[in-house]
């Protein structure tokens, strides 16, 4: 009986799967970009990478998720 490899597996399982959608670019008519950033403790680091990995989404596009919903919020256009 052959052992089995699960890298192989998981490959040909990623193979067979819908691809993941990409996120929408950044809408470049708002010019450069600039960094937007704070410090939080590392149980909210971890929090934004593990939703982020489950997700299959980048830590940037996750922000930029919450960014928009704060924004919406507070009934201001949802440019992040």
């Amino acid at each position: 009986m052959p052992k089995t490899n699960s890298l192989q597996d998981a490959l040909r399982a990623s193979a067979s799967a819908e691809p993941t959608p990409s996120p929408a670019p950044l809408d470049r008519r708002l010019g450069p970009t600039k960094f937007v950033g704070a410090h939080f403790p590392e149980p909210v680091h971890r929090q934004v990478r593990m939703l982020a990995a489950r997700e299959g989404r980048t830590q940037q596009d996750v922000i930029a998720e919450a960014l928009n919903d704060l924004f919406a919020k507070h009934e201001l256009s949802p440019i992040a």
